[in-house]
Formats: structure tokens, C-alpha cells, sequence
């Protein structure tokens, strides 16, 4: 299994903040960020610099666009939609047909803007994933191929990242847009995942900036910047809700919180394993690995199991007692998921991919 534990890490975290969120854990002002919504920050821009290392990679080729185009979206879609698909004909099968054929708007990723996410909330991230992964290789394919000048391809990431914050500032100045109303809102979210394709043209194409951003005094800075901002958005909502009144949080604010991350990434990135002793390190070398390799699984899933332990026949057992149990079995599952439907269809994925000495 060829993996960074370093961004293993990260992905162990993001998931986490979002299991610990959905059974009750909160932090008293951090609405309407709460913990999971921390977690989905840390994935976008995870999700942006690991896709943006592939797309990289791939146009470094040379290799017709459409080429690049098909690896792409055939690695991507692969590994979303199937799963993706069987979780929303599950749900709407055996457990809630009320959507009826507003079941579209899920299957084309259109929920956050024209329907809603009520049916499955978590797939509000989905969402802006899956067009930023329609949108970059585009994008990114016009930079590339349009300078040669590397420095020129990083202004332009840059350009991007401000052009979204100001059609975002205009679009919360002028609709008066409520927090929830711009976090979901795919259009205004492609800056969080734009860092971390920076990030990763800086990496791959061997930037000082980015050696100089393995310091741990980056990562420091980071993780403070990254505590402040938070809170700070408990200030605010203390004992007063405000985030609503004010612009920072609704415009600048969307950039703020994962630019933090990306500061702490490059640090992280750089782990191969903890320096504790031997038992303790094999077992969360593990339990960290498997998480993450679960990741998109649990993130799918663990709602069908929380919404079980919430019903009556529950009532009686402690929030610990039932939470544990609800994320116990969406290990369990997620394990038996990855091996007998993930895991398969991606080793059919792989099989389609067209190498680069393909004729």
C-alpha cells in the first residue's frame, strides 16, 4: 500500500472532526462552522493538492489533452460515483422515497443550488469536489500549455484564488447571502481547493517557497493562525450570533480558514511515522492508514448508523455507549465496502487508464 502517512494524518483528522460533529460534539460558538464543517476545509484542501499533483503530473506529459482529460475523470468518477450512486439508491430504495424524482439533482450534483441537501446532508462537499474536478484540468490545461514561465502559472493560480473571493464579496454585498447560503454554493468555494493546487505545482515543479513551507515554524504559524480564526468566530458568535451581520466570515473568511491549513500541509506532509514506541506506533501506523484508505466510505455511511442509535430503541443508552457502537459498524462496514465494491471497481479503473508510452 504506497501511501504519504503525513497526508494520511490530515485525512484521519478531516474525517474525524466530521464523525465527532454528526454525534453531538460541539464547540459552544462555532456555529455555523461547527467541528465537521473544520474537517471539510482540511479535505478541500487535501482533495486540491493531491488532485492537483496528479493533474500536474499528467500534463507534464505532453500527451493529447483528451488523454489527460480521460485518466483524469476516469481516476475520479471511478472512485465517487459508484459508491456515491449505490448510497443514494439505497437510501432512496429501502429507507426514504419521499424525494421522488428531485432524486435527480443529487445524481447531477445539483443540490446545493437548486434543490436542497436535506435527503443526504453530507453530500453538500461532494458537490463542490465534483465540479471543481469538471472545472480544474481545464483550467489548469490553459496555464499550462499558455506560459512556459513557472512563476507565471503560480500568478495565475493566485489570480484565480482573488477572483473568486471578489465575485464572492460582491455576491455577499449585494444579495446580503447568509453564511449557509455561500458554504455550499460551488461557484464561491473553488479558492479552498485552488490552495492546494498551488500548493502542489509548487511542490511538483521544486519551488524554494515550497522547501522554505516544510519549516516547522510554518507549520507553527499555521496552527495558530488556524486556532485564532476559529476563534474568533466563537467571539463573535458569543453570546450573539453575528456571523450573519458581518462580511469577514461570509467573504474572506472562506479563504482565511484553509489558507491556515495550507500552511501546516508541506510540514506534515514530510512524516513517515511516529517517533513513540514500537506498540503504540504499529497500532495508530494502522488505525491512521485504514482511516484513511475508509475515509470516503465512512464519510458516506456513518449517517445511516448515527440515525439508527438516534431512534427509540436507543433511548436508553448513553451518547458514548451509542456513538461508539454507530462508529463501530461504520468500520466494519466501511471495510467490507472498500474490499467488495470499491476496491474492485477501482483495479477496473486502473485497467482503463491510458499510460503515457500508450500508442
Amino acid at each position: 500500500m504506497n501511501r504519504n502517512f503525513g497526508l494520511d494524518i490530515i485525512r484521519t483528522i478531516a474525517i474525524w472532526l466530521v464523525l465527532l460533529q454528526h454525534a453531538g460534539i460541539a464547540i459552544s460558538g462555532l456555529d455555523p462552522m461547527k467541528i465537521g464543517g473544520v474537517g471539510v476545509e482540511i479535505f478541500f484542501v487535501l482533495s486540491g493538492f493531491l488532485i492537483g499533483g496528479i493533474l500536474f503530473k499528467d500534463l507534464n506529459y505532453n500527451k493529447p489533452f483528451i488523454v489527460t482529460l480521460w485518466n483524469f475523470w476516469t481516476r475520479r468518477w471511478f472512485r465517487i460515483l459508484p459508491l456515491y450512486y449505490l448510497v443514494l439508491i439505497f437510501k432512496f430504495a429501502l429507507i426514504d422515497n419521499g424525494i421522488g424524482a428531485n432524486i435527480f439533482y443529487y445524481f447531477f450534483f445539483l443540490q446545493n443550488n437548486f434543490y436542497g441537501i436535506d435527503f443526504l446532508e453530507v453530500s453538500w462537499s461532494l458537490v463542490i469536489e465534483e465540479w471543481f474536478y469538471i472545472f480544474a484540468p481545464l483550467y489548469l490545461f490553459i496555464i499550462t500549455r499558455s506560459f512556459r514561465d513557472k512563476n507565471l502559472i503560480v500568478l495565475f493560480l493566485i489570480l484565480f484564488i482573488l477572483v473568486v473571493n471578489i465575485l464572492r464579496f460582491v455576491y455577499v454585498y449585494h444579495f446580503n447571502v447568509p453564511y449557509q447560503g455561500v458554504n455550499g454554493n460551488f461557484p464561491f468555494r473553488f479558492d479552498s481547493l485552488f490552495l492546494g493546487v498551488t500548493l502542489a505545482f509548487m511542490k511538483f515543479n521544486k519551488f524554494k517557497t515550497y522547501d522554505k513551507m516544510q519549516n516547522i515554524y510554518v507549520f507553527l504559524i499555521g496552527f495558530i493562525l488556524f486556532l485564532s480564526y476559529l476563534y474568533w468566530i466563537v467571539e463573535i458568535n458569543t453570546p450573539i450570533y453575528l456571523v450573519d451581520e458581518l462580511l469577514l466570515p461570509r467573504t474572506l473568511g472562506f479563504l482565511i480558514l484553509p489558507f491556515t491549513v495550507t500552511l501546516m500541509v508541506p510540514f506534515v506532509e514530510q512524516f513517515k511515522e511516529f517517533h513513540i514506541s514500537t506498540r503504540l506506533k504499529k497500532f495508530l501506523f494502522v488505525v491512521i492508514t485504514y482511516t484513511s484508505v475508509f475515509t470516503f466510505a465512512l464519510y458516506l455511511i456513518h449517517p445511516f448508523y448515527y440515525s439508527l442509535v438516534q431512534s427509540e430503541y436507543f433511548y436508553s443508552y448513553s451518547l458514548l455507549f451509542k456513538y461508539s457502537i454507530a462508529i463501530i459498524f461504520t468500520y466494519i462496514t466501511s471495510y467490507f465496502v472498500y474490499t467488495y465494491f470499491e476496491k474492485p471497481i477501482l483495479n477496473v479503473r486502473d485497467k482503463l487508464i491510458i499510460k503515457p508510452n500508450s500508442k
